[in-house]
């Protein structure tokens, strides 16, 4: 794993408006992080450690909880972000 699990969370629960002491959905939110770190990493996206992979994981894992139910595709700045990651390679 090649971020902070708990900074990641952290961030996610921040996004969604959740405070930290919430920790009835930790498992659930741990969950969405991890898969969207393995949709990345099957994208050939390898993360490191720093705050702006962090921040591109973070991000994904909030649109996938927050899209869960609806037919949309990806935000464009959220596909370019993911593009431009990918392009900078390892």
């Amino acid at each position: 794993m090649a971020y902070d699990a708990q900074t990641a969370l952290a961030m996610m629960k921040a996004r969604l408006n959740r405070l930290p002491e919430d920790t009835s959905q930790d498992e659930y939110l741990t969950a969405r992080i991890e898969s969207a770190a393995g949709e990345l990493k099957r994208d050939g996206i390898e993360l490191t450690p720093g705050m702006e992979d962090t921040m591109l994981l973070v991000d994904k894992a909030v649109w996938d909880y927050q899209s869960r139910d609806k037919s949309a595709g990806m935000p464009e700045w959220l596909r370019l972000r993911r593009r431009e990651r990918w392009l900078a390679g390892p």
